[in-house]
């Protein structure tokens, strides 16, 4: 699968779950290394993701951002063409909150 098919399976998705997305038109004019994907979930989380295929290398520029968006606290990854639906699915869902027995 292409990135730009991954790209459009995961808007899809999002339409479908209520995800909002950013996806920078062209990085051109954009700071160097800057992640493909911002997304805030359905139950407020933000993820901030770089699209790759199995065998595409991120960036010097790319590591340097995803590192220090996580080590901000951001959940900053990479999500490739294998990850396409089971994780990337998984990680757009909203997540479930247990409450043991609470009403």
């Amino acid at each position: 699968m292409t990135e730009r098919e991954l790209a459009a399976n995961i808007e899809a998705l999002c339409k479908y779950l209520g995800v909002s997305y950013y996806h920078t038109w062209t990085s051109r004019n954009s700071v160097a290394g800057w992640p493909d994907y911002c997304f805030v979930t359905a139950d407020r989380r933000f993820l901030v993701r770089e699209l790759k295929t199995d065998k595409g290398k991120l960036t010097a520029a790319q590591e340097t951002w995803l590192s220090a968006l996580a080590a901000a606290g951001v959940d900053a990854a990479v999500w490739r063409s294998a990850d396409w639906p089971d994780r990337i699915k998984a990680e757009l869902t909203p997540t479930r909150i247990a409450w043991n027995g609470c009403s």
